[in-house]
């Protein structure tokens, strides 16, 4: 019985801080957006946020071309009611880098993506290209998953080697790791809100760990296609260590100006270009950075 009532408890707690954190922070944020603003929307697929008939200067990059969108999420029933709601895709993703895709001229004011960053191949590519077709003083929004709070709650966070390991590597795909982390930690419930102890109750594996130490060794096997997955998980304060160690190695110039508390079942990250680049940082910048690493490490220690 405690138990139960724990649980809805739980659900109304992270209910009522979703409406908060949304109202207060996250609905101001994304409405500051300007109505004649440049923007790119990645990977908005049946649910965008920016809409082709409501903003002159919008622009949508996706995994695939409108038509096999549109013939995808008619054929689930879940999704068929939304077709409507595809806008025409511009650019389509073929794994090649973004910069290469959009004409040199065209830069944008905002990048915006929605749950896309955690399925990236080389998220630190991804971000050396996003600084590339961004405007001066332009800015990326990104809504990630909160690990804590979805189906992948029994997963660690991804590390910096984690991110250099694959931008190394180039490969064309997810690595054997990531998968292996994915399929093995996966569990069968995704919750909506952080999960707390007597949520889990009644929580299973949604695979077996030979399943995924078979879907590991075939991922690293030449020739295979991509096959989806959450590749990269955080928390914030995972993801503002990441962003400062990457910049602090001088593979980035990408700086977190706002990281959300968690809402729901995800967090959103404002990041702009941030200056001085490496070469030219003074000292005292140094520092700052090296301590806000550090504070940031100590936090998450487990």
């Amino acid at each position: 019985m405690w138990n139960g009532i724990i649980r809805t408890l739980s659900r109304r707690a992270g209910k009522l801080r979703r409406s908060i954190v949304q109202q207060t922070r996250i609905s101001p944020l994304l409405k500051s957006v300007a109505a004649n603003a440049v923007v790119l929307e990645i990977g908005g697929g049946y649910n965008p946020r920016y809409r082709k008939a409501d903003r002159p200067n919008v622009y949508h990059l996706d995994h695939c071309s409108t038509e096999e969108l549109r013939a995808k999420y008619a054929a689930n029933p879940g999704t068929a009611h939304q077709v409507g709601d595809i806008q025409e895709v511009d650019f389509v993703f073929t794994g090649t880098p973004i910069e290469t895709l959009i004409p040199p001229t065209l830069k944008f004011d905002v990048i915006y993506g929605s749950h896309v960053l955690e399925h990236q191949v080389d998220l630190i590519g991804h971000f050396q290209s996003l600084e590339k077709v961004l405007k001066p003083g332009g800015r990326v929004i990104e809504v990630i998953p909160d690990l804590r709070a979805c189906f992948d709650a029994l997963r660690y966070p991804s590390v910096t080697s984690d991110a250099l390991l694959v931008h190394m590597k180039r490969a064309p795909i997810h690595q054997g790791k990531q998968v292996f982390d994915s399929v093995a930690l996966e569990i069968d419930k995704n919750q909506g809100h952080r999960m707390r102890g007597a949520d889990f109750d009644g929580v299973r594996f949604s695979s077996s760990l030979r399943a995924a130490h078979d879907a590991m060794l075939a991922a690293d096997l030449p020739g295979q296609r991509y096959a989806d997955t959450h590749a990269w998980v955080f928390v914030p304060d995972s993801f503002r260590l990441l962003m400062i160690e990457l910049r602090l190695l001088g593979l980035i110039q990408l700086e977190p100006t706002y990281v959300s508390p968690q809402y729901g079942n995800q967090f959103c990250a404002v990041l702009a270009r941030a200056e001085p680049a490496l070469a030219e940082m003074t000292p005292r910048v140094l520092l700052a950075l090296e301590k806000e690493r550090f504070a940031l490490a100590k936090r998450l220690r487990v």
